[in-house]
């Protein structure tokens, strides 16, 4: 079946909407960004410790079971990266084993900071997605138009599945992304990306919900989910078999996330999972740059009446430790390569690039619904 694909720019970013069926829609997205997905794969792949500990006799069993957890749980989603494989022309288990890194328990980084806030009638989610700065020119907004479902658009890191960073679906829904660092998996859990693509279907804020709960995952995010119709804001920390959920209330105060445990018991994040060690001291360096930025973001004072304009200062206006804007200076490996504030009050979304190149559109627009 013929895939439609038209390709554009939007605040300096590549941007591809997709539609028609399934399997034919990721292959043909991996043909558009095989450059892309190659560029960004192979850091992971060329990882040679990660290699040896996948040879390992604990790292074959982890990842054994993760693989069958993933392609029990998430058999549609599954079937997408193998198209989007095919499409690509990189090896599917090179695909499937960046995309489960993050559940296996080894050092993965950290990375991105949001807000959510609701005061009736005004409702925010906002998002710093921060990565590397080889992924400069590589990620992408992608809009999918899959037969029979609501379009979605997701910003995209070629090579995973289109679900890890920040996401609004034509159901009216948005959210933010925020990889949590875990120590210790779940040892059944499925595969996160996949639980967190699937998680793009739901048609409210509950039933996204109802699906964190269900699907378990070995590794884990963090969602700062918004729903247009209800104006409802809430984080949920879906981490190592667990979840967590916080809702905005009346009063008006701001959630915050960054890449740290903040409601779960016992959090599968701690440093001192790890004991002493080369792991454990880079583990909890990050960790505490999480923290730090945490307590910028717990500094912040909301306005009477916020704006996008307020929410975009927040997020861009300062480095660390003062903001969470990053910039890879010194020893920080990351940048803020965009920053998308989603006014559900209004009904808009605004994106800035990395150069300060901004745009806003409609919810429905931005969506793919419009």
């Amino acid at each position: 079946m013929a895939v439609d694909v038209r390709e554009g720019e939007l605040a300096g970013l590549r941007r591809l909407a997709l539609s028609g069926a399934r399997r034919e829609v990721f292959a043909a997205l991996g043909a558009a960004a095989r450059d892309s997905v190659r560029a960004v794969v192979e850091p992971s792949a060329d990882d040679a410790d990660l290699r040896k500990w996948l040879w390992s006799a604990a790292g074959k069993e982890r990842y054994g079971r993760l693989v069958e957890a993933t392609r029990r749980s998430c058999g549609p989603q599954w079937a997408e990266l193998a198209a989007l494989a095919g499409g690509s022309g990189v090896g599917f288990e090179e695909l499937l084993v960046t995309n489960l890194r993050g559940d296996l328990g080894v050092e993965d980084g950290t990375g991105c900071s949001d807000l959510g806030y609701h005061r009736s009638p005004r409702s925010f989610v906002a998002h710093n997605e921060d990565g590397f700065p080889a992924a400069v020119g590589h990620l992408t907004l992608v809009t999918l138009a899959l037969d029979g479902q609501a379009p979605v658009t997701a910003l995209w890191y070629p090579g995973f599945l289109t679900a890890n960073a920040f996401t609004a679906t034509g159901h009216g829904l948005v959210w933010g992304v925020n990889h949590i660092p875990v120590v210790r998996p779940e040892p059944t859990g499925a595969g996160r990306h996949f639980v967190a693509r699937a998680l793009q279907e739901a048609p409210t804020l509950d039933a996204a919900l109802a699906h964190l709960r269900a699907r378990p995952t070995a590794g884990g995010y963090t969602y700062t989910i918004g729903e247009r119709a209800s104006g409802r804001v809430v984080v949920v920390e879906a981490v190592a078999g667990r979840v967590a959920v916080r809702e905005a209330g009346p009063d008006g105060a701001l959630l915050w996330h960054t890449n740290h445990l903040r409601h779960l018991p016992d959090p599968a994040d701690s440093p001192t999972l790890l004991g002493d060690g080369p792991a454990a001291r880079t583990h909890t360096a990050r960790y505490e740059e999480s923290l730090a930025r945490g307590r910028a973001l717990a500094a912040l004072r909301p306005p009477e009446t916020p704006t996008t304009d307020w929410f975009m200062e927040a997020l861009t206006s300062a480095a660390p430790p003062l903001g969470v804007h990053r910039t890879a200076a010194g020893t920080d490996p990351l940048t803020t390569l965009c920053t998308l504030v989603a006014d559900l009050s209004e009904g808009t979304v605004t994106l800035r690039g990395r150069d300060g190149r901004s745009a806003r559109l409609p919810l429905p627009v931005f969506s793919g619904r419009g």
